[in-house]
């Protein structure tokens, strides 16, 4: 009998096939909402038969994938539901596929998010270089990290067998970065708090050359305890995008507790509903400032509840268990979280590490749809202060030593005008997660990995998936076309053109570095080119219309048509350029 457990473990999922998609969509799903671009040469629907490791996680109407959507183009229509099995997975499929070559990469989003969104530039960037170009699309926004580290491991077991390569690059943004590394770490002695996926989850196959990792909480975070003030924007279960800290809130004040909110299916603890099971693997208490400690932070130190909310106990409007007890309901026996098994197991000593971190705490409005997954809406409305607020506040920032200096009157412009959102704060951040979390290289080298490149970008979160210099001159272009309503992307533009994090990701992931092309942006021969060839077994399965009864779970997203704007207008100026 322990002979079956051991080969168990060895081969993983045994029933999952690579070789057979279940569903493959080459028609209007591989394109954007409106069919006016494509982004992929097909997108495959793959599931997991594992009745153990994979399951149906919990939906409410606002986390499951809209019908349509800018931001998650055809995603409900190509899972064939809104609220799919997280046993299944979408595999999208680079424009020029099926003629390029070199090592394959695989794309891997965060929380809330999907292939289409999170890489609409980098894929075609990374596409154009000649790579094979893979993305995953994960069957539920928040799900369990375990699930999604399987899910890694059978996209890659589906690209090998596709290509013949042996080995893959591995790109993971946020969250998605944590189950890349997973699948790395996984090796014959791994130790994991899920004991379903220390006996049935695919072993480490050595088959990743490198893990380039992006704005990822190796350090974890706190976000959700550390601003309590989104809990008031997250007291509905259906329509909740984001945690909540408060497992009771008392509308008319804790001193009249019989009129009470159960807050218990959307908070963090998984009693009474589990809503965001990844996000709860990645609570861990931050080593900077409670916000509400910070009186110059002016509105933003208006946190309800924010002693309370952090160390638990009863507030004045709420009851909260405490940072410290959600990150325990994640614990193992022996008292180690997700976070501290992935630092005791190490990534295995022969991938190559590269670590990129955002310094940038500014960000687009136009990501809302993203953004309101953390924060929800409360930021968008602190963003109607005046230039003079803001002016004030983020010069005590700097002094703080959390802002990067020279914040220019176009960021303030876009403050005050509600077109840049100002995130994190309360320490250096990416807007989202602390700097020093993200670059916590302990997480990963447990067992001899080598981190090989590391660097830093005056960066938003999301910002390092898109700024290059072509993307940026756009930028400027029009904040010099139309100053008074786009005036606010000048400073956004020029620290896309000088950071440059795509350049920095294909150097990371270039198979001979010093072959890459000159062309004026990084490698880039035009992000939204399309080859004219057709990939040699385009079959189309179904037809790939999808049976769901969607809802449109999540607001508008504006920013993502604006970046396909964008890139369309380079394409069109480099081909009328004699």
């Amino acid at each position: 009998m322990l002979a079956l457990l051991l080969i168990s473990a060895a081969i993983g999922t045994v029933d999952f096939d690579p070789a057979a998609p279940e569903v493959r969509f080459t028609g209007q799903e591989a394109s954007t909402q409106d069919g006016a671009s494509q982004l992929w040469s097909a997108i495959e629907r793959h599931r997991d038969p594992d009745p153990v490791l994979f399951a149906q996680e919990e939906f409410n109407w606002a986390l499951g994938w809209p019908e349509q959507a800018d931001w998650a183009p055809w995603i409900a229509t190509c899972f064939g539901t809104s609220q799919p099995d997280s046993g299944s997975f979408l595999l999208h499929l680079g424009l020029n596929e099926s003629h390029a070559s070199g090592t394959p990469i695989l794309l891997v989003p965060g929380a809330g998010d999907n292939a289409s969104r999170a890489f609409v530039t980098l894929a075609h960037h990374l596409d154009a270089l000649g790579r094979p170009v893979y993305a995953v699309s994960f069957a539920h926004p928040h799900g369990d990290l375990y699930m999604q580290a399987e899910v890694v491991a059978d996209a890659i077991a589906r690209i090998t067998h596709r290509t013949g390569a042996e080995r893959v690059d591995l790109v993971g943004h946020s969250k998605g970065g944590i189950a890349a590394a997973m699948y790395a770490s996984n090796h014959g002695n791994a130790r994991w708090g899920d004991p379903d996926y220390v006996a049935r989850g695919t072993r480490y196959r050595d088959d990743v050359r490198r893990l380039v990792l992006l704005a990822t909480p190796l350090g974890g975070l706190d976000t959700p305890y550390r601003w309590s003030v989104m809990n008031l924007s997250s007291l509905e279960g259906e329509t909740a995008v984001a945690p909540s800290s408060w497992s009771v809130h008392y509308p008319m004040g804790s001193t009249l507790p019989a009129i009470n909110t159960d807050l218990q299916r959307q908070d963090l603890l998984p009693d009474g509903g589990d809503l965001f099971p990844g996000q709860r693997q990645l609570l861990r208490a931050q080593d900077h400032p409670l916000p509400g400690s910070l009186p110059w932070l002016g509105a933003y130190t208006l946190q309800p509840d924010w002693w309370t909310t952090y160390y638990g106990g009863l507030g004045l409007l709420s009851w909260s268990e405490g940072l410290d007890a959600a990150v325990a309901s994640a614990y193992d026996d022996d008292g180690r979280g997700l976070l501290d098994q992935l630092g005791d197991n190490g990534v295995d000593p022969a991938v190559e590490i590269h670590l990129l971190a955002g310094s940038n705490p500014l960000t687009v409005a136009g990501w809302e749809a993203w953004w309101a997954t953390w924060f929800d809406q409360v930021w968008l409305d602190i963003g109607t202060a005046g230039t003079e607020l803001w002016a004030s506040m983020l010069s005590e920032a700097m002094g703080q030593g959390l802002l990067p200096d020279g914040l220019s009157d176009s960021d303030l412009q876009g403050l005050a005008s509600s077109k840049l959102v100002l995130g994190e704060i309360s320490g250096p951040s990416d807007g989202l997660l602390f700097t020093d979390s993200a670059l916590m290289s302990t997480t990963l080298t447990g067992r001899g990995a080598r981190v090989a490149g590391q660097h830093t970008a005056d960066l938003g979160h999301l910002d390092l998936l898109y700024a290059s210099p072509v993307t940026g001159q756009l930028m400027l272009d029009e904040a010099t076309a139309s100053p008074v309503e786009s005036g606010w992307m000048r400073s956004l533009g020029e620290r896309y053109v000088a950071e440059d994090s795509i350049g920095w990701i294909e150097a990371a992931l270039a198979d001979d570095p010093d072959a890459l092309p000159d062309t004026g942006d990084t490698g880039d021969t035009g992000p939204w080119q399309q080859d004219s060839d057709t990939p040699e077994d385009q079959d189309t399965g179904q037809d790939g219309t999808g049976s769901c009864g969607c809802q449109l779970g999540t607001l508008a997203f504006p920013f993502f048509p604006s970046l396909l704007a964008l890139a369309t207008l380079w394409v069109r100026r480099r081909d009328e350029t004699p």
